[in-house]
C-alpha cells in the first residue's frame, strides 16, 4: 500500500520546518488577500513543488477537527437564476476559494420564512460567515444572524433598522442617470415599472423617480413571481396611455414587459424608449440596444468578501465584531 504523505515528509524533502509547510499548505490569507506569515515566493514554490511531486493529499476532515472550524461560508441570495445574483455568486465563490473556503449557496426567493430556514440550516452546518441579501419581512432572520455571533455582511440592500455591515449601489445616482438617458432619447411621457415588494433597491429608485418627474408620475408594481398576465396588463395600460418612455427598476420585470409589448406589435426603441437597471442579453436584440444601469457586481462581491474576511480575522483574534457597522456605497454606470 502506498505511503500516506504528510507535511512532515514535505518538510524533510524541502528542507524547511513542519510549521512553515503547514502555513503554506493551509493557505493562511488575511482579509487584505495577503499571507499572514512571511514566506518568500521561492520557498513557497519549493514547498508546493515538493507537495505536487510527492502527490500530497491534505486530510481536510482532520484539519477541520484540529482547527475547530469548517472553512465554509453561507451566501443567501434572492434568485441565482437572475444574471445579477448569478454574477455576484460567481465572484464571491472565487474570492472564497482564494482564501481557502468553500461556499454554500441558498435562494430565498424573497420569502422571509425561507430566509430564516436557510439561516438556521447554515448555522447548523457551522458556516463561519455569511453574505446575505435580506428580503422584505426578514427581520427575524436578521436578528437570528446577529444572535449567532457569526460574521456577516449584507449586500444589495439597506434598512435603517439593520445596523450591520452593508455593501450596495447608490440607487439615487443610478436613477438620475436613467432618467437623464431616457429624456435624451426623446421620451416625454415617462413611466416606471418596479416590483411590489418594499426593498430598498426599489424604494430608493422610486423616490428619485418621483422627485425628478413629480409625485403624479406613474409607477407600475409587479410581484416577484411575474406572470404573463401581469406583464400583459402593464403593456396594455402603457399603450392605452400613449407612454413613450419606460424606466425599468430591474432586469426581470424589464424583460417580462418588453416581451408583452413586443407581442402587441410595439416598436421597442421607436414607439417606446426603454432604460433599465441591470443587464439582460435580451437588450441587444433591439436597435438601438436598450440602455441600462450597470451595477458594479465584481466590486460588490470584492468589497463584501474583503469585509467578511476582515470580520472573520477579528473574531479569530478575539475582537468584538458587533460594533462594526460600516456602509460601503458604490457607483453605478450607464451602458
Amino acid at each position: 500500500m502506498a505511503k500516506n504523505i504528510t507535511i512532515k515528509d514535505i518538510a524533510r524533502e524541502a528542507g524547511v520546518s513542519i510549521a512553515l509547510v503547514s502555513f503554506v499548505m493551509n493557505n493562511r490569507i488575511g482579509a487584505d488577500g495577503k499571507q499572514k506569515y512571511r514566506v518568500s515566493e521561492a520557498t513557497k514554490e519549493r514547498i508546493l513543488e515538493v507537495a505536487r511531486r510527492l502527490n500530497y493529499r491534505p486530510n481536510n476532515a482532520a484539519r477541520t477537527l484540529r482547527q475547530g472550524r469548517t472553512r465554509v461560508l453561507g451566501v443567501l441570495l434572492s434568485d441565482m437564476g437572475n444574471i445579477f445574483y448569478g454574477t455576484i455568486a460567481h465572484y464571491l465563490e472565487k474570492i472564497a476559494n482564494k482564501h481557502g473556503y468553500t461556499v454554500l449557496f441558498g435562494n430565498t426567493e424573497e420569502d422571509p420564512e425561507q430566509f430564516m430556514r436557510l439561516v438556521q440550516s447554515f448555522l447548523e452546518k457551522d458556516v463561519e460567515g455569511f453574505v446575505v441579501v435580506p428580503c422584505q419581512g426578514s427581520m427575524a432572520g436578521m436578528e437570528r444572524l446577529k444572535e449567532s455571533g457569526r460574521p456577516f455582511v449584507v449586500i444589495d440592500r439597506h434598512h435603517p433598522d439593520w445596523e450591520v455591515p452593508s455593501v450596495y449601489t447608490d440607487n439615487a445616482e443610478g436613477m438620475n442617470l436613467a432618467i437623464k438617458a431616457i429624456r435624451e432619447q426623446g421620451a416625454t411621457r415617462i413611466e416606471m415599472v418596479s416590483y411590489a415588494m418594499r426593498i430598498s433597491s426599489m424604494t430608493d429608485r422610486e423616490e428619485i423617480f418621483h422627485q425628478v418627474l413629480g409625485p403624479d408620475a406613474h409607477i407600475y408594481h409587479l410581484p416577484f413571481n411575474i406572470t404573463e398576465a401581469d406583464a400583459d396588463a402593464v403593456a396594455e395600460e402603457v399603450i392605452r396611455k400613449g407612454t413613450d418612455g419606460l424606466v425599468m427598476a430591474s432586469n426581470v420585470p424589464s424583460v417580462a414587459v418588453l416581451k408583452a409589448l413586443f407581442r402587441r406589435g410595439v416598436r421597442i426603441q421607436e414607439d417606446i424608449r426603454i432604460v433599465s437597471f441591470d443587464y439582460s442579453n435580451v437588450y441587444n436584440f433591439f436597435t438601438p440596444a436598450i440602455t441600462y444601469i450597470q451595477q458594479p457586481l465584481p466590486q460588490i462581491a470584492e468589497q463584501a468578501g474583503k469585509y467578511l474576511f476582515r470580520l472573520i480575522d477579528m473574531k479569530d483574534e478575539g475582537e468584538d465584531i458587533s460594533t462594526v457597522k460600516d456602509k460601503i456605497i458604490l457607483k453605478a454606470t450607464l451602458v
